[in-house]
């Protein structure tokens, strides 16, 4: 189950809103729910299924932002599951996780030094500074095999014609002029 995630990935130019990673994943979760894919409980975020990503980085635990985990119950304990980088199985209680957020779908900026066999793009209803043509090259990138891509033309055109605007002021920092 672990190495299925590294077939096929959500990724979201947002991170809120309706199109954004918690719209996205609030979806998916009620919309599985309703199949009986999944049962959510009634007062708790974990369920049998669950999909989360580490935020926070714990190296005693060995977890590092990115790594993301399945929340799996096996003999009535619910533990979340990781593929280490070596190929090591490891479990942790999920009371002993770093932050974390579900991951059915994750940003693109989140996604970054991964990639899957199948990469699904959704971009907001309305074009934003955020989803700029970096951002957009960023996702195709992320998948090996096969792209799906859910934008509106418009939204699309105009991210591709949208280039990220750097304005660190190093430059004027390093010749000894005040930055802007």
């Amino acid at each position: 189950m672990l190495a299925a995630f590294s077939e096929f990935q959500l990724l979201c130019a947002l991170r809120e809103g309706p199109y954004g990673v918690s719209g996205v994943n609030e979806r998916l979760e009620q919309r599985l729910n309703r199949q009986r894919a999944i049962a959510l409980p009634r007062h708790s975020r974990w369920y049998d299924g669950r999909p989360i990503m580490i935020s926070r980085n714990d190296s005693a635990l060995g977890l590092f932002n990115g790594d993301i985990g399945i929340a799996l119950e096996r003999n009535g304990e619910l533990r979340v599951w990781f593929l280490m980088p070596d190929g090591a199985i490891k479990s942790v209680q999920p009371s002993r996780l770093p932050e974390h957020d579900t991951a059915w779908a994750m940003t693109v900026h989140k996604s970054q030094g991964s990639e899957f066999e199948h990469a699904a793009l959704i971009l907001p209803a309305r074009s934003v500074p955020l989803v700029t043509r970096e951002l957009v090259y960023t996702a195709i990138t992320r998948a090996k095999r096969r792209l799906s891509l859910y934008a509106d033309e418009q939204v699309l055109s105009q991210a591709i014609v949208t280039r990220t605007e750097r304005r660190s002021g190093l430059a004027e920092i390093f010749a000894g002029r005040e930055a802007p």
